[in-house]
């Protein structure tokens, strides 16, 4: 880690730094300097997923626990033709699976699971003489397989649990409108507790976790999610409501109703609404190129991706335009604004997660949905969103298809037809179900 991130970092720790003002934008600048970043093309050599597996770090702790059940895992995915791996480097709530110099080890965690494979707290019993990414690397590496550290950004706390580091710097979770108009804390909507991507300080803590794992770890890749806000309640803070009036160069005069307005238990969208998303989504592409500028400045050739829900038509919940920019759909909440945010540019290959059911377009309208609402219909969209930007490696939800083994095999096909790459959510569900030798349809030639 630089000297300048190290400062910043313990300036976070210190508890000293309380950025009011929008100083987001030269902080970041900051810290590009200093580690000498500079922009150009993506690196041609960058290694892309012909067949990707992820690692969620709760599912698959007793595995992260064992260099015995790690290398065993890996040769049943090398055997089944799996090209890469995507271990957690740090979890949906905010612990991270590697030897941190300052975030939260999974090792700490006092929440046990309870669905298989159930386990006591990590706290209890997870071994503190293993640093599970660094054996995923080496036994990985040795089989021949590539690893991509994936790090949830702005997921930083568990409700149920109340732990994470939002509990510690409660400053800085997102303030969200209720039904009721009232502005409520993170911890008390849903079940992530997450950071605001719009707090300078939460910016520099989610980048500073990424340069480590890329500095220490002989990683192939890097892959962000989370990289969004909660939902379309939030960020109505003092201080989002700060960085919008500057950025729109205004004041609002009715906040939030300008934007949103609770009425009899819907939002009605105010005059600043489509404004108000393409900010939030302009946010972060700004945080997606900070994170692109330190992967490839510590390591030029190690790929830079992300995974993305592929629901488009209403990602503006999120706050992410996920497009390339000049393959920016025109829909009725879409500015110039909007399309100026768009990351598929800034990526080496992109993950939309074709979490559907229906496996083709014609299913789909059959059971009364969109066409895009289908395995067939969101691959073939994502493709057409990212044309000019970065290749779609499409993902799928292996548990949606537990017990029909066929459905999963045809969109395991239908990916592979229309994008030539797929990743599949989780590893665990391949043990589970024992379905490894339904992967070998990644060892056939591509498109």
């Amino acid at each position: 880690m630089s000297e300048n991130l190290k400062t910043y970092l313990g300036r976070l720790q210190g508890n000293s730094c309380r950025m009011t003002e929008y100083r987001c934008v030269r902080i970041l600048a900051s810290i590009l300097v200093v580690v000498g970043l500079t922009t150009g093309p993506l690196f041609a050599a960058r290694p892309i997923p012909r067949l990707a597996v992820w690692m969620e770090v709760s599912a698959n702790l007793l595995t992260f626990a064992s260099r015995e059940q790690i290398a065993g895992v890996l040769d049943r995915a090398r055997a089944a033709g799996v090209t890469d791996i995507i271990p957690e480097a740090k979890n949906a709530w905010g612990f991270v699976n590697y030897e941190s110099t300052f975030a939260p080890h999974i090792r700490t965690s006092t929440v046990p699971r309870t669905r298989p494979p159930a386990y006591d707290a990590p706290a209890t019993w997870f071994p503190a003489d293993i640093d599970p990414l660094q054996v995923v690397i080496e036994e990985a590496h040795a089989r021949g397989i590539r690893v991509h550290a994936a790090v949830n950004v702005f997921g930083e706390g568990l409700n149920a649990a109340q732990v994470g580091v939002v509990f510690q710097r409660p400053e800085w979770m997102t303030r969200h409108l209720a039904a009721d108009g009232r502005l409520v804390p993170a911890s008390e909507v849903g079940v992530i507790a997450f950071a605001n991507p719009a707090n300078p300080e939460v910016q520099l803590y989610e980048l500073a976790i990424i340069q480590e794992v890329v500095a220490r770890y002989d990683v192939d890749g890097v892959v962000l999610d989370r990289i969004r806000f909660p939902d379309g309640s939030s960020d109505f803070s003092d201080l989002s409501r700060a960085q919008f009036e500057e950025w729109l160069g205004r004041p609002i005069e009715r906040w939030p109703g300008d934007i949103l307005a609770p009425n009899g238990g819907q939002m009605v969208q105010g005059p600043f609404f489509p404004l108000w998303i393409a900010w939030r989504a302009n946010v972060i592409r700004q945080f997606v190129r900070a994170a692109e500028r330190v992967v490839h400045g510590v390591k030029p050739d190690a790929s830079f991706s992300a995974y993305v829900g592929s629901w488009y038509h209403t990602y503006w919940n999120e706050g992410v335009n996920w497009a390339s920019a000049a393959s920016t759909p025109d829909l009725p909440w879409v500015t110039p604004e909007w399309k100026e945010a768009a990351i598929g540019d800034l990526l080496d290959f992109l993950m939309p997660g074709l979490y559907f059911i229906p496996l083709t377009q014609g299913d789909a309208m059959r059971a009364g949905s969109a066409p895009w609402m289908s395995v067939e219909g969101s691959a073939l969209m994502a493709r057409d969103l990212l044309n000019g930007g970065a290749p779609p490696v499409g993902a799928l939800l292996v548990s949606l298809y537990e017990h029909r083994p066929e459905q999963f095999r045809a969109a395991l096909d239908a990916v592979f037809r229309i994008h030539g790459a797929a990743m599949l959510f989780d590893m665990v569900y391949l043990e589970l179900y024992g379905w490894w030798d339904f992967l070998t349809v990644a060892a056939r030639p591509g498109p």
